[in-house]
C-alpha cells in the first residue's frame, strides 16, 4: 500500500493525520498542530501533491498515548522499562522505521490534559507522545479500526501549567537531520560538538538556558550533527544536576528554541517573499510581504452546488421571514447527505453541521429533514458545552477552533447557520469591521476543511428593489459572501404560493443562472407520538427572468406587502357592508379607492373571499366566508356586462 492509502486508513480509524516531507520534516508554512485532519478529501489533496510524503499523527486530537521505545545513542528503552518493573500492556504496535524501536499506541484517558516526555522518569529510551505530541507513523495500512488498550498509569504525563509551546518539535527536529555525504556528515558532527561547548561544564541557570540554546539550534538548521550537539549540550548542562526535572527543563528550552528559529527561517527564507519595512522601522513589529504571482499555485473553483455555491466559501440565503428559506436550506442539506447535489460531491455523501436557534429540532427541523429524505446520521446539531456544563449557542469567533475540529472529524460538506446573525456573538452587525472579523476566519476554516458555509439572513424594510441592498445589517455580509441567493414570492402567482429562488451575486460562477421556482407542500411525518406535519419543497419550472428583474418589476417588496395589506383591509370592510357583490363592481370600487386589480385579486385570497358563478351570461359574485346563503339571492345585482 502507498502512503496516501495508509493515511486514509488512519483517518477512517479515527486518527488525525498530516503530511510531512519524505525525510520526516515539517512542510514549510504548514501548522500541523492546527492542520491535522480526518477529512478524506483534504488527505487526498495533500498526498496528491507528493505521494512520497510521510505521515504525521497528532496524538492529542487522535486521543492516544504512544509509548516510544528506542535502542540508539547508548539508550535501550526496552531494558529501561524492564529495569523499572513496568508492564507494557498488549495493544496496537509496530516497529520503528529503522527496526531498533517500537511504537505502542494506547487509548488516552478522557478529561485529562496530557503532554509529552523524554526519557520518562529517568528511563533512557522511553519517550511518551500524547497531548501536544506527534508521531511519524511507520505502521501498516489499517483494514479496520485497531483495538487500543487503555494507557497504563505510568505512561500518563499530565500537562503542566505554562507549557504553551510545542515540545513535540524536539524529537522530529532530531530525527530530521540530513546526511548528504559521509565526509560532510562527519564535518557537521564535529562542528556540532564544538558548538555544544558553549555550555559550561559547571551548569547553566534556567533563566539563561534559552539564550544559550537558540544560537546553537540556529547553527544546526541546515546541517547534520543535531543529535550529537543536543546530547553533548544536555550532558554538560546536567553535569552537576542529574535530577530528571533538570532534563525536562533543558528539553523544554530546546523545543522553544526550535519553535523560535523555525519561525525566523520561514519568515526570512528565500522563497520569493520580499519583506519591506519603512524607513528602518522595526520589521519584527510590522512587515510588508511581497509574493510574486508565480509563487502562487492556481486552483480551479470546486462547487458544492454546481455553479451556485462554491466549496470553501460563504454563501447567503436571504428573504423575508416565513418565505421558505429554511425549508429550501434543509432540502439542500438532504441532497448533500445523500450525495445527490449536482457538483463536486455528486455521488459522495457528506455530513452537515447545523447551528440553528429559531426553530425547534424536535418539532420543526428533524421533521423537515425527514420530509426532505435526509440521512439523519449525517446531520449534526451544533451546540457548545460551557465550563459550567451549560449548553449554549455556537459563536463563530469563540468556538472557531472547536468548529474546525468537528467539521474535519465528521467530514462535513456544509455548515448551516440559521440565522447567521445569531452566531456572531456580541459583534455589531451594522459595522463592516466587526462583521468581517467574524466572517473572514470562518471562511478560512471552510477552505481548509473543504466545506461551504451557508448563512440564512432576513431582508430589511428599506423598500429597495435591489436584492443586495435588502440584506439586513452591514454591507460586509454581501461583500464577504462569494454568492448571495434570494427567495421572493412570485408576483405573477395570485395564490402567492409559488416562490422564486435566484442568485443575484455570484463572484465565482455565471451571472446568468436561471431563476428557479418552487412551492412548499404539506408533508406528514410519522413519529412515536403520532403524526407531525411539516413543509416539503417541490421544484417547479425555471423562470427566464432574473431574480433582480423580477423584484424590480414587481416593485419594492415592502411596498408590495403594504399594498396587499391595505387592499385586504378595504376588501373585507367593503364586503362586510355590501354583502354579496359582483366581481366587476368590487374591482371598479377598489380602483376608485386606489387599489390595483392585481392587489385585489391577491387580497381576495388573503381575506379568503368565496365566489360563485350564476346566470347567463355567467356572472361571478364575491362574498365573505359564512355568507353562502346570501349568495343564493344577491343583495346587489351585477353591473351590466359583468362576468
Amino acid at each position: 500500500m502507498t502512503n496516501p492509502d495508509t493515511a486514509l486508513s488512519l483517518a477512517r480509524a479515527g486518527f488525525y493525520v498530516f503530511p510531512m516531507t519524505p525525510r520526516g520534516q515539517f512542510l514549510q508554512g504548514f501548522g500541523w498542530d492546527r492542520g491535522a485532519s480526518r477529512s478524506l478529501r483534504q488527505i487526498r489533496k495533500w498526498w496528491a501533491d507528493d505521494p512520497r510524503q510521510r505521515i504525521g499523527v497528532h496524538c492529542g486530537l487522535s486521543g492516544i498515548v504512544v509509548v516510544d521505545l528506542d535502542r540508539k545513542n547508548g539508550k535501550d528503552g526496552f531494558a529501561s522499562l524492564e529495569k523499572a518493573g513496568h508492564d507494557l500492556p498488549r495493544t496496537f504496535n509496530y516497529a520503528s522505521r529503522r527496526g531498533n524501536g517500537a511504537h505502542h499506541i494506547y487509548r488516552a484517558p478522557e478529561g485529562i490534559e496530557l503532554t509529552i516526555d523524554r526519557d520518562l522518569n529517568g528511563m533512557p529510551g522511553v519517550d511518551i507522545r500524547s497531548g501536544i505530541g506527534l508521531i511519524v507513523y511507520n505502521g501498516p495500512t489499517l483494514t479496520k479500526k485497531p483495538r487500543l488498550a487503555p494507557a497504563p498509569e505510568w505512561a500518563i504525563v499530565h500537562k503542566k501549567d505554562g507549557w504553551d509551546y510545542d515540545m513535540a518539535d524536539l524529537e522530529v527536529w532530531l530525527e530530521a537531520e540530513g546526511s548528504p555525504a559521509d565526509a560532510m556528515q562527519k564535518a557537521s558532527v564535529a562542528k556540532a560538538r564544538r558548538m555544544a561547548t558553549i555550555f559550561p561544564e559547571d551548569g547553566v541557570d534556567n533563566g539563561d538556558l534559552l539564550r544559550r540554546i537558540t544560537p546553537l539550534v540556529s547553527g544546526l538548521t541546515f546541517g547534520g550533527g543535531r543529535r550529537e550537539a543536543y546530547e553533548a549540550a544536555r550532558a554538560r548542562y546536567t553535569n552537576d544536576y542529574p535530577d530528571p526535572k533538570y532534563l525536562i527543563a533543558f528539553d523544554r528550552a530546546w523545543a522553544k528554541a526550535i519553535t523560535r528559529v523555525q519561525s525566523e527561517v520561514r519568515a526570512d527564507r528565500k522563497s520569493k517573499v520580499a519583506r519591506v519595512t519603512p524607513g528602518g522601522a522595526d520589521s519584527s513589529v510590522r512587515a510588508l510581504q511581497l509574493t510574486p504571482a508565480s509563487a502562487i499555485k492556481p486552483r480551479p473553483v470546486k462547487w458544492l452546488w454546481d455553479g451556485r455555491i462554491a466549496i470553501g466559501t460563504l454563501a447567503l440565503l436571504a428573504g423575508r421571514e416565513g418565505i421558505g428559506k429554511s425549508t429550501l436550506a434543509y432540502w439542500l442539506v438532504a441532497q448533500i447527505t445523500r450525495g445527490r447535489l449536482p457538483g463536486e460531491l455528486s455521488g459522495k455523501p457528506r455530513a452537515v453541521l447545523i447551528a440553528a436557534t429559531e426553530d425547534s429540532w424536535e418539532h420543526t427541523i428533524v421533521p423537515r429533514l425527514i420530509a426532505a429524505r435526509a440521512d439523519l446520521d449525517k446531520v449534526f446539531r451544533v451546540a457548545v458545552r460551557s465550563a459550567d456544563e451549560v449548553y449554549v449557542g455556537m459563536n463563530v469567533i469563540k468556538d472557531l477552533k472547536l468548529l474546525e475540529q468537528a467539521a474535519a472529524q465528521v467530514d462535513a460538506g456544509l455548515l448551516l447557520l440559521d440565522p447567521l446573525m445569531s452566531r456572531l456573538g456580541d459583534q455589531d452587525t451594522h459595522k463592516d469591521s466587526e462583521v468581517r472579523v467574524a466572517l473572514e476566519p470562518i471562511v478560512d476554516v471552510a477552505d481548509r476543511v473543504g466545506m461551504s458555509v451557508l448563512g440564512l439572513i432576513h431582508h430589511n424594510k428599506s423598500g429597495s428593489t435591489d436584492p443586495l441592498q435588502l440584506i439586513m445589517g452591514s454591507k460586509a455580509f454581501t461583500a464577504v459572501a462569494r454568492s448571495v441567493h434570494t427567495v421572493v414570492i412570485d408576483p405573477d402567482d395570485e395564490e402567492e404560493e409559488r416562490k422564486l429562488f435566484g442568485t443575484p451575486k455570484n463572484n465565482l460562477g455565471r451571472a446568468n443562472l436561471p431563476t428557479l421556482s418552487f412551492t412548499i407542500v404539506s408533508a406528514a411525518v410519522d413519529t412515536d407520538e403520532g403524526t407531525a406535519w411539516t413543509g416539503r419543497l417541490e421544484w417547479g419550472a425555471e423562470v427566464s427572468e432574473s431574480i433582480s428583474a423580477v423584484m424590480e418589476r414587481s416593485g419594492t417588496e415592502n411596498t408590495d406587502r403594504t399594498a396587499l395589506k391595505e387592499a385586504a383591509e378595504w376588501l373585507h370592510d367593503f364586503l362586510s357592508m355590501t354583502g354579496v357583490v359582483g366581481s366587476a363592481r368590487v374591482k371598479d370600487e377598489g380602483r376608485k379607492a386606489g387599489h390595483s386589480e392585481s392587489a385585489l385579486k391577491r387580497a381576495r385570497h388573503r381575506v379568503k373571499v368565496e365566489t360563485r358563478s350564476e346566470g347567463f351570461p355567467r356572472t361571478t359574485f364575491w362574498y365573505l366566508p359564512g355568507k353562502e346563503d346570501a349568495a343564493q339571492s344577491p343583495a346587489v345585482g351585477p353591473t351590466p356586462g359583468e362576468r
